[in-house]
């Protein structure tokens, strides 16, 4: 068993400090307030940052029905070239269907003039006849080249017509992304101004008591950096007891059970805390050895776990059976070396 042991209560505290110059215009907490996290200590003056986020809103909301009308426009460029582009289709098409019926065309009424010109020459015909043949003949010749170069017009038109809706989408895809980079750096400030209007509103980072308050009245300028106030947060309840040399040095190790009994809390009406050994000191100090225990499973409710409160702790360091416990006892009482105190070695 210790000399003695007490319970430590780990302190975590948190400075608060401002992170650019404000005014102040309201003290929200006095000190030695519980706080949560996320409750407001100073709120400090945006109305400089109130203006400006207005200010880029408005620009956000111009540039973004810039955007619109761009993508509106290359929506109705992209179906209006669509349509253009099936008009002069469908027109090639039906071109090159008549060229095809010109030129078979053409080419029987090459061989009627040959034949009419046979005939002539064998004087089975007249020259009217193969006269007429031959200017039937030419006028088709005529009808297939305007239809070839009817064809050959379209084509070049359907290229004009890519060509022209390729440079329009160029122009409006580099407006569309002038238009997102200016929108992006507009949302930016936006974001930005945001923070910063957070930041002018003081919070405590974590649960805890206001351990420490500025004297500010507002009104009052505060400069970037100045600390305003201290939160300290309860923190883990750890136990460290006091053995003697002999009982602890080569005894107790790290990850050793224990049992912690309250000075002044009646462990059989109260019960006793269950502990574990996460450290045991190396050197000796004033004649004792420091050991920190971590209390372990459920803390009884009835039981005031606080700040210094004295304790006593018990190490089991091995195993014996009562008899050996018995003899050992026995002995120690008549070489009259009987310790007062010692560790628990557990039946």
């Amino acid at each position: 068993m210790s000399d003695n042991a007490r319970l430590e209560q780990e302190q975590n505290t948190v400075h608060i400090s401002t992170q650019r110059v404000g005014r102040v215009i309201a003290v929200d907490a006095e000190l030695g307030d519980t706080l949560e996290a996320g409750d407001t200590l100073i709120q400090l003056d945006t109305s400089v940052l109130d203006l400006s986020l207005e200010g880029d809103t408005q620009v956000a909301e111009s540039l973004q029905g810039q955007l619109y009308s761009v993508q509106r426009e290359q929506n109705l460029r992209d179906k209006k070239f669509t349509e253009d582009q099936k008009a002069i289709d469908d027109q090639l098409k039906l071109l090159k269907q008549q060229y095809q019926l010109q030129v078979s065309n053409q080419k029987i009424q090459a061989d009627v003039a040959d034949r009419y010109e046979q005939l002539l020459q064998k004087q089975q015909s007249s020259e009217l006849d193969y006269l007429a043949a031959k200017r039937t003949y030419q006028q088709m010749a005529m009808a297939t080249l305007k239809v070839q170069a009817d064809i050959s017009a379209l084509e070049v038109r359907r290229a004009q017509l890519i060509s022209e809706y390729e440079l329009e989408v160029s122009t409006l895809n580099q407006r569309d992304q002038d238009i997102k980079g200016k929108l992006a750096e507009v949302d930016t400030r936006i974001q930005q101004n945001h923070l910063a209007m957070s930041e002018q509103n003081l919070r405590a980072p974590i649960a805890g008591t206001l351990a420490s308050l500025a004297k500010i009245r507002e009104g009052e300028v505060l400069a970037a950096g100045q600390q305003v106030a201290t939160i300290q947060a309860e923190g883990a309840i750890s136990i460290l007891a006091f053995f003697p040399p002999a009982l602890a040095l080569g005894h107790i190790q790290p990850g050793q059970e224990a049992q912690v009994k309250l000075d002044g809390f009646s462990w059989t009406r109260y019960g006793q805390l269950q502990a574990r050994v996460e450290r045991v000191a190396s050197a000796v100090q004033q004649g004792k050895v420091l050991v920190q225990l971590s209390l372990q499973g459920e803390m009884p409710p009835q039981l005031p776990l606080l700040h210094d409160l004295p304790a006593r702790v018990e190490i089991a360091t091995g195993k014996k059976t009562p008899y050996q416990l018995l003899l050992q006892r026995t002995g120690e009482i008549l070489s009259g070396k009987a310790p007062e105190e010692s560790v628990e070695e557990g039946a």
